[in-house]
């Protein structure tokens, strides 16, 4: 993939005497700026001549267009830049196989149709194709491209959301549209999806949040805008829910690379309910996240996984091979992993209505099945074993978060959790957005979203090999 690549801390040298106008100034660039305040990143923004083009107030950013020769003035004004690069889709091969991805994860003898009822999963992607398998299960749908119509044209979404179903049946979808027919969008684009999530979470219930997309970012996670919008996510009380990418072992893909969220790499089940006979395919991102997290937290089916099919997409007219009959569609890559998993989490969140994200993380982890993947032991995700989870204290998090150093770790900003045996959180966490609650020195803004629509780009023109997604891609 073609991208260029910005350093999250530019060091320009500039005169002081600036030119009078923007156009004056030579090219500009779309960017991220971050400056703890979306009022202080569009002030940085307006004194570099530059154009504010959208709000995040999630993580206290905006999206701009600014002078090429400028950037240095933001990063004078103690904001941080960001380039606004292409994302794409990553997953693996499409064709023939069985699959019994759901039966591999062990549902608990609860599972059935009620399995997550009422519990909201939000799926960042290439929105829902229409399909009768879905009829009644996608409970709101939001489009930020221009197609503006929910509709997924390249197949990607049709498929997680087929595997969020599947793992939890009695859970509500809702669709945010961040790719079009292509399949790409830009990093300003998913930010602004998952900012819409933080945003309208409690008008869905929205528990959970699902990422099958992975970026490989020029920065630390520290200073990665996707790892701030993950953690605002998380802050507000859903578990989010990431691959860990397909570029094997030594490489964990961002928003994966965060270490507050749950990170899923692949299992090949093949074929097979019992997890004794899984491997961990040599695709399946993995690695460790300075300075103590080892990603991903746990493994999921993720190779020849059948979902749904979303016919004349462009995923179903270049791999006919993978079509089973009118519905079905296969396909392999931790994108897949993901989302079986956040199926999973909402279910967990739906027997364990008081659990916080680290409850559910923690539960998922703490039960999970080991599993040789050769290059050490994976964790193979047990749904049946963390519903059965006894509380625990270790499962709340204490780490560092976006913009820190690294040596200050911190909980997140919710009421003190007691535990008890027969309830993971005595505590309900709080319905309101935590949004105005300081932590780690980054205020998360109250501001609401502005509702405008956001035009533009669309994932990265990057398309599917016929073995391997791209290296930059979703996971």
């Amino acid at each position: 993939m073609n991208t260029t690549k910005w350093s999250a801390a530019m060091t320009l040298v500039l005169a002081l005497a600036a030119p009078a106008t923007a156009a004056d100034a030579g090219p500009s660039q779309s960017v991220v700026v971050l400056a703890g305040s979306e009022s202080a990143a569009a002030q940085a923004v307006s004194s570099a001549g530059g154009t504010v083009e959208r709000s995040l107030p999630s993580i206290g950013a905006v999206v701009a267009t600014v002078p090429s020769s400028r950037l240095g003035r933001i990063n004078a004004a103690n904001a941080t830049v960001v380039a606004d690069l292409p994302v794409a889709l990553t997953a693996g091969d499409f064709g023939p196989s069985t699959n019994a991805a759901v039966a591999a994860m062990n549902p608990d003898p609860a599972w059935g149709d009620d399995a997550g009822r009422g519990v909201g999963v939000a799926l960042v992607d290439t929105g829902v194709a229409p399909h009768p398998a879905l009829a009644g299960r996608i409970a709101h749908s939001v489009d930020l491209t221009d197609e503006a119509d929910g509709v997924d044209r390249y197949g990607h979404g049709t498929f997680m959301a087929g595997l969020i179903a599947s793992a939890a049946p009695g859970a509500d979808i809702v669709s945010v549209k961040v790719g079009g027919a292509d399949g790409s969008t830009t990093l300003a684009d998913v930010l602004a999806g998952i900012d819409w999530v933080v945003e309208h979470a409690d008008e869905h219930n929205v528990r959970v949040l699902s990422l099958s997309f992975g970026v490989d970012m020029p920065m630390a996670w520290q200073a990665d805008p996707l790892s701030a919008a993950v953690e605002a996510a998380w802050a507000s009380g859903i578990t989010v829910v990431t691959s860990s990418g397909n570029d094997g072992q030594g490489t964990v893909t961002a928003p994966g690379r965060d270490p507050w969220v749950l990170t899923v790499g692949a299992t090949d089940s093949q074929g097979t309910v019992s997890s004794a006979d899984d491997t961990v395919p040599a695709f399946s991102g993995s690695g460790r996240v300075p300075p103590h997290a080892a990603k991903p937290e746990v493994v999921a089916p993720g190779v020849d996984v059948v979902s749904l099919r979303a016919p004349g997409s462009f995923l179903d007219t270049a791999y006919p091979a993978a079509r089973i009959g009118d519905d079905g569609f296969r396909g392999s890559g931790t994108s897949m992993s993901a989302a079986l998993t956040a199926g999973a989490a909402a279910v967990l969140t739906w027997g364990h209505p008081d659990a916080t994200p680290d409850d559910v993380k923690g539960a998922l982890v703490a039960s999970a099945a080991s599993i040789a993947d050769g290059n050490g032991t994976a964790r193979a995700v047990d749904l049946d074993a963390a519903m059965d989870s006894a509380a625990d204290e270790a499962w709340q998090q204490f780490r560092p978060v976006h913009g820190g150093n690294g040596d200050e770790v911190v909980g997140m900003p919710w009421t003190a959790t007691r535990w008890s045996a027969t309830r993971w959180s005595a505590t309900r966490w709080s319905a309101t957005r935590w949004s105005a609650t300081r932590w780690s020195g980054t205020r998360w803004s109250g501001t609401r979203w502005s509702g405008t629509r956001w035009s533009g780009t669309r994932w990265s023109g990057t398309r599917w090999s016929g073995t391997r997604w791209s290296a930059a891609a979703w996971g």
